[in-house]
């Protein structure tokens, strides 16, 4: 029965020793800074830049996002349980096997209680091959292949504002615009048409919290404009 018993001890230890660690306890945790939740819109990059459209164009498409407060990890490892959806996580490990370079392991109590951690770099997006490793317990240094790239903490975003203006043309002094559904249906549904008077145009004018700023017209009713989103802080 001894015999046995110290078999098994002797084959646990070197089931704990088969994998080789390159992780060391950081004596300050790193506490990690949560990206701001700011509001954002598709047309941002456009934002006071010189554009042109024809009658029949949309001068722009807008999507307005509204991010969540709450940031998520939304990867599935190959472990048995789930990364939490959202948790508070913290680099507790620095990493470095020689040709990585130093790394960092972030670790969550709500995540195989902070045993199990993943490599990241310092954009924090996901390092090396098999970013997942153990790094307390018999296995401490067994690393899991992860199918996912590029940042591991994200921030959902909600879009509540989905339209497009389209150019309807020149007719009578007056410019036409349409407001274009591009949200709730597949259908290019019009919504509104509105007529913008050459002074406007000049002047800019606002719909839907835009700025558009006509510049000119030219000979085969090219129109050249900026736009920028009021709501924005950026404008």
């Amino acid at each position: 029965m001894f015999r046995i018993f110290f078999i098994l001890l002797i084959f646990s230890m070197i089931q704990g020793c088969a994998f080789k660690s390159y992780t060391t306890k950081l004596d300050t945790p790193i506490e990690r800074e949560l990206v701001k939740n700011d509001y954002f819109s598709s047309i941002d990059s456009k934002s006071h830049k010189r554009l042109s459209a024809s009658t029949g164009d949309e001068l722009f498409v807008m999507n307005r996002f509204l991010p969540s407060a709450k940031e998520v990890v939304s990867i599935n490892p190959p472990t048995g349980n789930k990364f939490p959806f959202s948790s508070i996580w913290s680099g507790t490990y620095q990493y470095n096997d020689g040709n990585s370079g130093d790394l960092i392991v972030y670790t969550t109590p709500d995540y195989y209680k902070g045993t199990i951690g993943v490599l990241l770099d310092d954009n924090e997006e996901i390092a090396t091959t098999h970013p997942l490793v153990q790094v307390e317990g018999l296995k401490t240094g067994r690393r899991w292949k992860l199918n996912a790239s590029g940042k591991f903490f994200t921030i959902p975003s909600t879009n509540f504002d989905s339209w497009a203006l389209r150019y309807g043309g020149h007719n009578d002094n007056k410019y036409i615009f349409e407001i274009v559904n591009k949200h709730e249906s597949k259908n290019t549904d019009v919504l509104q048409t509105i007529y913008v008077s050459e002074e406007q145009f000049r002047k800019g004018f606002i719909i839907r919290n835009v700025l558009i700023l006509g510049l000119n017209i030219d000979e085969y009713g090219v129109i050249k404009y900026k736009i920028s989103d009021v709501l924005s802080k950026n404008s």
